[in-house]
């Protein structure tokens, strides 16, 4: 118990100035930890989801998704780059990090006053009352997460990603574990509030036992005066985030109802999934990574590139392999009552899946500390994706699922951008970019003209999954064999490297 406790408190120590040593290798273990922890977050959210969309109605879905909407917006008052600040400073000293969590908690506190107040105005927005009652709960959420701020931040710093997957894992579990068995209870839309609330209080337990930090009673505000304008940088564009995640949902949930809302989120949720499950982990490896190394620009140049082609390989085949199997997935893990998502998923998640290829430009803008030029190119997606739902709107959901394709199409703009930060050119994105996308139509194509063999032969659903995937993964592999030899050269590497370790 000693050592263990020596170990927890050795973590804030190493914390105070970030090392690059053995980093090409603590760079694999947290990419491996990062795509175990992608693996088992899937597999939760597929099988939970699964159950609980037999379990709950569309609507119930769409109430929470509209107190989302208002939650999300709190969340960004609450997106001062604090966390970033740790990970990114060369050095940091304890007063320092004893700020950060005072300030955290007074943020936290007062999200969790403003939110449960503004709960009785989220009726008015969708003329639905039912979101501010949940609105009333999920303001907790606010002051548990602020908590988990500095230890979280301590451990990425670190590259720690072993005890991330931990913590990872105990909030997933516990969410799921208690979204089911309220549900199970007859607890309805609760369900899925009280879910996420211990969920978030499982996170913080855990991180902060992992992280040994504990707070003590000093403060200065010279240090955060100093960081203001990195931190209205980062406020900014958590504001243009959350607007260009929500703006639709708005939309959708005001003029359409829950039940429709319900449909697009789950469409545009499980599409996302490849962003939020597969690339932002990725992320959290390289940010600190970057970081590390900022100064020798010939390491950062190359592990962006490598980086960029590793995540196309992976996120552009599983976009369009979802919209391939769309009426498979949505039959197996959703039910009858979800059968109009269907064309929704088919639009959503090709572009959803080369939105999450161009996600290494965010990391390189953090580790760059160029957060300014991307606030700029964010308020241009935010502004294009406005123009683009009310020019949809008409068109209804297939309207707003097109607005959401567009948009993403920018996000290759802001890719562009990033990488000439490194120096590096249009014709070595395309490079590794346009291999993986290649592969990823003449699977799709495959798949497509498998479905027309078999459609008549009446297999379940179940097989023709099982039929159409593999299908998909042997033309994918096969065409990235023959078209993408780098990239290939690149899993070797990486693969050798978690075998050595």
């Amino acid at each position: 118990m000693t050592s263990i406790r020596r170990s927890r408190e050795s973590v804030v120590r190493r914390a105070f100035r970030a090392s690059s040593s053995d980093l090409s290798l603590r760079v694999v273990r947290g990419a491996s930890f990062a795509a175990a922890g992608m693996i088992v977050r899937i597999g939760i959210t597929l099988m939970s989801m699964a159950i609980l969309a037999r379990l709950l109605s569309p609507a119930d879905f769409g109430h929470v998704v509209m107190a989302n909407v208002v939650t999300e917006l709190a969340f960004v008052f609450s997106s001062f780059g604090l966390g970033e600040i740790i990970i990114q400073r060369k050095r940091l000293t304890r007063l320092q990090l004893d700020t950060v969590w005072w300030t955290s908690l007074a943020i936290g506190a007062v999200l969790t006053v403003l939110v449960a107040c503004a709960s009785f105005l989220s009726a008015a927005l969708f003329a639905n009352p039912v979101s501010g009652e949940l609105l009333r709960v999920l303001c907790l959420v606010f002051l548990l997460d602020q908590l988990t701020v500095v230890p979280n931040s301590l451990l990425s710093r670190l590259l720690m990603f072993r005890q991330l997957f931990v913590v990872q894992i105990a909030m997933l579990v516990s969410r799921a574990a208690s979204a089911i068995a309220l549900a199970l209870w007859g607890a309805g839309v609760w369900s899925l509030v009280w879910a996420a609330v211990i969920g978030s209080l499982a996170q913080l337990l855990v991180c902060t036992w992992l992280a040994g930090f504990r707070p003590r009673w000093r403060f200065t505000a010279a240090f955060l005066m100093s960081t203001w304008r990195t931190n209205g940088s980062y406020f900014s564009s958590g504001l243009l985030f959350y607007l260009s995640m929500n703006m639709d949902l708005a939309m959708v949930g005001r003029t359409l109802g829950a039940a429709s809302l319900g449909y697009f989120q789950a469409a545009r949720g499980l599409a996302d999934d490849i962003s939020a499950r597969i690339a932002v982990p990725l992320q959290r490896v390289l940010f600190p990574a970057f970081s590390s190394i900022q100064d020798d620009m010939a390491r950062f140049r190359f592990g962006v590139i490598r980086s960029g082609r590793l995540l196309a390989l992976v996120t552009i085949p599983v976009g369009f392999g979802i919209a391939a199997v769309a009426e498979e997935l949505v039959n197996i893990l959703y039910g009858a009552q979800w059968l109009p998502m269907i064309a929704l998923l088919k639009i959503i998640a090709p572009a959803a899946g080369l939105r999450a290829a161009t996600t290494v430009s965010r990391p390189v803008f953090q580790a760059m500390n160029q957060v300014a030029l991307s606030l700029k190119l964010s308020l241009a997606s935010t502004l294009l994706l406005a123009f683009l739902l009310i020019a949809a709107s008409p068109w209804g959901l297939q309207g707003f699922a097109l607005a959401y394709v567009a948009n993403s199409l920018f996000m290759l703009v802001i890719l562009a951008v990033s990488a000439r930060l490194v120096g590096i050119g249009i014709r070595e994105l395309c490079e590794a970019l346009a291999p993986p996308l290649v592969a990823a139509m003449l699977m799709y194509a495959a798949v497509i003209a498998v479905r027309w063999q078999i459609e008549a032969t009446g297999l379940g659903a179940g097989l023709r999954f099982v039929v159409f995937t593999l299908t998909g993964i042997f033309v994918y592999c096969l065409s990235i064999s023959l078209i993408a030899r780098r990239h290939l050269g690149d899993v070797r590497d990486v693969i050798s490297r978690i075998l050595a370790k």
